[in-house]
């Protein structure tokens, strides 16, 4: 007969132990958070798409257009792991954290880079001054600019909260402790 493991006694999560545990709290409260950001920015992003169609005349140019296709990917991909991280383990969730932190940070990183809106000039009066020279200054682009701007700003927060979770994932699966006495360069005479 093998030994037994000196493991933890499992006990079965209800309603009224779930509270006792402050990281089941806290998992339940980011993947609450992450698929609500998702949800908004699926309606977000749906609805640039559904309004620009296949034509690249519709956006204001083809970076944007293709990044919308990324972070429709991501929210996808976040969906997808909502259903599935009660079911797999934790080690296999952690990489698919990192893998979605990385598709929210180029979405996020790419729609900053292409589009020239940001919170302060969406109430600009003339955006043929501040835009100059751009298709983004056009009327049917910049009605649109306090939609993309939202856009980028619930990207970049699925991004942190997904690197914020990949690492407290990665403080769950291992222990680390400090070691007394050591250097970089060798022992502490």
């Amino acid at each position: 007969m093998p030994p037994k493991k000196d493991v933890e006694k499992e006990t079965k999560v209800t309603v009224t132990n779930f509270w006792h545990s402050p990281r089941r709290v806290l998992y339940a409260a980011a993947w609450t958070l992450v698929f609500c950001f998702a949800v908004a920015e699926l309606g977000l992003v749906s609805q640039q798409l559904h309004r620009g169609g296949n034509d690249i005349e519709n956006y204001g140019n083809m970076m944007f257009k293709h990044i919308l296709g990324i972070l429709l990917f991501s929210i996808i991909l976040v969906f997808l792991m909502c259903i599935g991280h009660f079911y797999a383990p934790l080690g296999l969730m952690a990489f698919f954290v990192l893998s979605a932190a990385v598709f929210w940070g180029v979405g996020a990183g790419v729609t900053f880079q292409s589009c020239p809106y940001r919170v302060f000039n969406c109430g600009d009066s003339d955006p043929q001054i501040t835009f100059a020279g751009t298709r983004w200054a056009e009327e049917r682009f910049f009605s649109q600019c306090s939609r993309i701007v939202a856009i980028q700003g619930l990207a970049w927060a699925e991004w942190g909260l997904l690197v914020m979770m990949f690492f407290g994932m990665i403080g769950h699966l291992f222990k680390f402790v400090v070691r007394p006495g050591t250097t970089f360069y060798g022992p502490m005479v």
